[in-house]
């Protein structure tokens, strides 16, 4: 193989590499990881990468303030880090984690998602696990004691908030308890109806924007 031929042949593969070659959130130029070159090597997917980078960057304005920004990157963190070791470089893999991932990333319910915790978590306390429920954009509440949500869980509970943010919901021990949901905290108002006894007292649930609601406590 002569000069030239290996000459045409590098600017071919950076050509294809170039930033402009590919629609990729990121310079594929320096693409490194096999997902990178996934990514960088196939159209289609590379329009999703894009479209997921899109709806991150408009997920960070549902709450500009507070604990949401540093949740939500802490969270797309994660699943980052779980698409490339999960799917590495299989086209296939991607394509499905990205459209799982943009589904995610675009429902209205997204800004109440988290982690809510009163007490002294990892130690001690009570944390709600709040995800996006499908298919009607409702809410999954699973409610633990800490420190280990093996085999602690209090109760799972599902609803969709209201437009002030209220969501209401039965306990086992039949009480209906109110959640009101804000920025950065789910409000127990506590009493329940009637004669009932809820399981725990009136309280603020906080959400940490270090934990992610699919993760375990350590």
């Amino acid at each position: 193989m002569g000069r030239v031929t290996l000459i045409v042949l590098f600017l071919l593969a950076s050509l294809a590499l170039a930033p402009g070659a590919r629609a990729a959130s990121f310079d594929c130029a320096k693409a490194g990881t096999a997902t990178e070159k996934a990514i960088c090597r196939d159209p289609a997917l590379s329009k999703q990468d894009e479209a997921v980078a899109a709806a991150f960057k408009a997920a960070l304005t549902l709450w500009p303030a507070g604990n949401w920004p540093t949740y939500i990157r802490t969270e797309q963190r994660n699943w980052l880090k779980d698409r490339d070791g999960i799917c590495k470089g299989d086209v296939a893999c991607l394509k499905r984690d990205y459209e799982l991932r943009l589904g995610y990333l675009t429902r209205p319910s997204l800004k109440w998602t988290g982690r809510y915790v009163a007490g002294n978590c990892p130690k001690d306390g009570i944390f709600f696990d709040v995800s996006p429920r499908y298919p009607d954009d409702g809410l999954s509440i699973d409610i633990y004691y800490c420190p280990d949500p093996k085999g602690n869980m209090l109760q799972q509970v599902s609803g969709k908030p209201d437009a002030a943010g209220r969501l209401d919901y039965k306990e086992v021990s039949g009480c209906t308890l109110t959640l009101v949901f804000t920025q950065d905290t789910v409000t127990v108002p506590g009493g329940g109806t009637g004669s009932c006894k809820p399981m725990f007292d009136a309280r603020v649930f906080r959400r940490d924007p270090a934990r992610s609601p699919f993760l375990l406590e350590d």
